[in-house]
């Protein structure tokens, strides 16, 4: 068979392929995307009349206020009824969102906030004005955040594709402290203030295949048995400031419930999807939370029983 007559079977052989919808072999395709077991792809997630999917939720202690993360920030004074955004977020991107809020328990009015697109923010007037707050992060894509449960001015963020960053100035410098669990990414992050029996206390993380923890010497992670818990992302921690051993985690199947550091859970409920949770540091029964689509529930009974919060539209 001559060259050009190979050739021209080939290219006939290619053509026939195409047509009829048969696969002929190629070169190695970049791996797609694997999203965890249960996890929906942000694509697929709920959209929210918050100019985004919300990822954070934060209740001021001493003014009840409710402050909530999509893009950018919204407040509501009303228990979630109504909700204005907050101006002046400082940002490196035009549609940057945030993923976590954090108030500090001891002085109200100090808040941080995370996000892609953001590193940290900072507030000290309760919200009303924010400025930068991430020099000596290597990187502005932000979510697992927290304060240190015994000393406030001590602060943990997860810098996308990075690392854990700590703050020992409240967030004036930060410093790489750790890897964070071997090839995971975290999602949110929560300090306890159980000993550790390292002269620690213990941070929980939040992650695509559940919840681990590390004493806060990040001399390893445990991964907890997180019997009771679905498989799939955790999308928020929040702790009991009256209990700490009484952990909230928020999935796509709802809310789930700790009451022995974290080792089994139970869910609490199922009113939210893709659920983010927080709880009310000065009335710690007092918990809120809200999914991916903007609904928010709240429980007076330490999720026991959960009502709906029937809402207005957003102020822009």
């Amino acid at each position: 068979m001559t060259k050009s007559l190979r050739y021209s079977l080939i290219s006939a052989v290619a053509l026939v392929a195409a047509g009829s919808g048969l696969a002929l072999a190629e070169p190695a395709a970049v791996p797609a995307l694997v999203v965890a077991q249960n996890e929906k792809p942000a694509s697929e997630l709920a959209p929210s009349r918050f100019g985004g999917h919300v990822h954070a939720l934060a209740v001021n202690p001493k003014t009840n206020e409710l402050f909530l993360g999509a893009r950018p920030i919204y407040r509501s004074g009303d228990g979630g009824k109504t909700w204005k955004a907050v101006e002046g977020i400082p940002k490196t991107e035009e549609r940057a969102n945030i993923t976590s809020i954090s108030i500090d328990p001891s002085d109200a009015q100090v808040m941080y906030a995370t996000g892609h697109g953001v590193g940290v923010v900072k507030s000290t007037d309760g919200g009303e004005t924010w400025e930068a707050a991430s020099a000596g992060l290597d990187g502005m894509s932000t979510e697992g955040f927290a304060i240190d449960a015994k000393d406030p001015s001590k602060l943990y963020v997860w810098v996308l594709g990075t690392g854990l960053y700590r703050s020992n100035d409240a967030a004036a410098s930060w410093q790489r402290v750790d890897d964070g669990p071997k090839k995971q990414e975290i999602r949110a992050l929560a300090s306890a203030n159980n000993p550790t029996g390292m002269g620690g206390i213990w941070l929980y993380a939040a992650l695509d295949t559940g919840v681990m923890k590390s004493p806060d010497c990040f001399c390893g992670w445990d991964r907890l048995s997180n019997a009771g818990l679905p498989d799939g992302r955790v999308y928020s921690l929040a702790v009991d400031s009256s209990d700490s051993k009484v952990l909230y985690a928020g999935l796509r199947q709802g809310v789930f419930k700790s009451k022995d550091g974290g080792q089994t859970w139970a869910q609490a409920t199922d009113l939210v999807e893709d659920a983010v949770v927080t709880v009310n540091a000065a009335k710690p029964n007092e918990v809120y939370a809200v999914g991916a689509d903007g609904t928010l529930v709240s429980s007076s009974d330490a999720g026991a029983n959960w009502t709906k919060v029937e809402d207005d539209d957003v102020q822009g």
